[in-house]
């Protein structure tokens, strides 16, 4: 789709202004004294935002971060985040032998992961962009600059939680500074996150403030995004800090319900509304309505293989493709379902041979958006696509049958949800069966009953429990990158013995894992450069 005004400013990275991200410590130095450096205040707003979805200004070839000879696509932000959250759970594998990936497989990763280091340092050159802004802008009194201070502080906020989420312990700094970055606790984390998030959507004293609800410009936070990370916060309250907090997250949950977005619940064509929230054109066609935050993507403009194109080409093979089009010339055949999240719409083992469109009618839930033809539900072979389901839930192509903006057909236009409406509904079911003996009702279980009825999925229900809110959970955000932190929450993940998933711990029938995978090792290259982290 067509970009906003985010990315509209000719986009500038730090380099160009002369300045160099030290990411190790958090750093920015000027390496050539005969540069402008000059503040472009725009220029630098737009990287900001732009660091989610791209990987340098000369997209690819030249990347702003670390990378590997694989390519600088591989750095990319929400790439990176998804191999992490997605590849090391019970709902995707991937047969790639590059470095990294079977580690991710496996549940087997150290200091020295590769894929780890590169969301590390680009969650850090995100940060560093962000504390450049708000130092050159911390002056700045008009109305304009204090809603993009706001703006900055949210996505500041958004990459910190996804780094103390990951590694726990972590390095800290909210400016630009020659000292080293301050390491700290989760618990500190927490509490600074929590006080940003309510300072900028008017919960706590400030004049840098989001814009209400679906007032901003398409693809810019409001306040509603702030009070959803708030209750995703608060739901993994008792993870970070020992203590649970579900009410708080209750509360959020309902703001952003009340806030004005909505459940996209009208399909168009052959197309569910389920599946119009990750098309080419979810800008437009409704989805918009329930998508809060998202990384805007355009086939034109905004090319990477570490964004929108991954989160399709890399799911899919050609004959898939050819028999299911997807919206993209590129067919690179990688990640495959595991039989445990297959099972969340088939417990039987019965699914078909089909297209998505025959698996989401035969499993009666819309989100079962498997292909099936050709393919193993097992996965006996860690090197075959075909060994295990494909799952398609993004791709390329318009609701509308319109043609997308890259007349190669290769880059795909569909912006890539970060938050989305349907996220408060399950926060506040999950966190109301928590404080409720281990069912939700009333009113939470109505916003169940919602997203299901939405899904055309059985919505008669009398009571729904933890268990069921769990694997509710994965059919509603499968393949969202957020999986491995629902497992962690209910228990499910390291150092338990009671769920097991296929190749888990590489094993083909699972093996348990360590309570210490629960949090990623901080990479040994920065640990190296900062002598305050462990």
């Amino acid at each position: 789709m067509k970009l906003n005004k985010i990315l509209s400013v000719a986009v500038v990275a730090l380099f160009g202004l002369g300045m160099s991200s030290c990411v190790n410590d958090l750093n920015v130095e000027n390496i050539n004294p005969q540069q402008n450096t000059e503040f472009n205040q725009d220029a630098v707003f737009n990287n900001v935002y732009g660091n989610f979805g791209l990987t340098g200004l000369n997209w690819d070839s030249d990347p702003d971060t670390y990378s590997t000879d694989a390519g600088g696509g591989q750095s990319g932000l929400l790439r990176q985040l998804w191999n992490a959250n997605e590849l090391t759970t019970d709902e995707a594998h991937c047969v790639w032998g590059d470095a990294g990936i079977p580690e991710f497989d496996h549940n087997m990763c150290g200091d020295s992961h590769p894929m780890l280091r590169m969301f590390y340092d680009r969650a850090y050159f995100g940060i560093t962009l962000c504390n450049f802004f708000l130092d050159e802008t911390a002056d700045a009194s008009d109305e304009y600059t204090l809603r993009q201070r706001a703006e900055v502080r949210f996505l500041r906020a958004y990459t910190y939680l996804q780094v103390t989420d990951l590694f726990g312990d972590i390095a800290w700094l909210d400016h630009i500074s020659t000292e080293y970055a301050e390491k700290k606790s989760r618990q500190w984390m927490f509490e600074w996150i929590e006080g940003e998030l309510k300072a900028i959507c008017g919960d706590a004293e400030s004049n840098e403030v989001l814009a209400e609800p679906r007032t901003n410009t398409y693809g810019r936070v409001d306040k509603a995004a702030a009070w959803l990370l708030l209750s995703r916060l608060y739901l993994n309250a008792e993870v970070y800090t020992g203590t649970a907090r579900w009410a708080d997250a209750k509360t959020y949950a309902q703001k952003t319900i009340n806030s004005g977005y909505s459940l996209h619940k009208a399909g168009s064509g052959m197309y569910s509304a389920y599946q119009m929230l990750f098309m080419g054109d979810n800008n437009e066609n409704g989805a918009q309505n329930e998508n809060i935050f998202v990384v805007l993507q355009d086939g034109e403009r905004t090319r990477s293989y570490g964004c929108g194109l991954f989160f399709i080409c890399a799911m899919k093979d050609g004959d898939l493709d050819a028999d299911y089009p997807c919206g993209s010339s590129k067919n690179w055949g990688g990640n495959h379902a595991r039989p445990q999240f297959v099972k969340k719409f088939f417990p039987n083992d019965d699914a078909p041979a089909g297209t998505p469109f025959d698996l989401a009618l035969s499993a009666g839930d819309d989100r079962a958006l498997f292909y099936t033809k050709g393919h193993t539900l097992d996965i006996t072979d860690e090197s075959a696509f075909t060994s295990g389901y494909a799952y398609i839930k993004f791709i390329g192509v318009r609701s509308d049958g319109g043609a997308t903006s890259d007349a190669s057909g290769e880059f795909p236009d569909n912006d890539i949800p970060v938050l989305r409406l349907a996220e408060a509904y399950l926060t506040f079911a999950e966190a109301d069966a928590r404080m409720n003996g281990g069912t939700c009702s009333g009113e939470a279980l109505n916003y169940v009953k919602e997203l299901r009825s939405r899904a055309h999925a059985n919505s008669d229900l009398g009571s729904f429990t933890l268990n069921q809110i769990l694997d509710e959970w994965s059919r509603e955000f499968g393949w969202e990158g957020r999986r491995r932190m629902d497992l962690i929450r209910f228990g499910l993940y390291g150092g338990q013995s009671t769920y097991k998933w296929q190749w888990m711990g590489g094993v083909y029938d699972g093996a348990q894992f360590g309570a210490d995978q629960n949090i990623f090792p901080i990479p040994s290259t920065d640990r190296t450069a900062n002598p305050n982290l462990q």
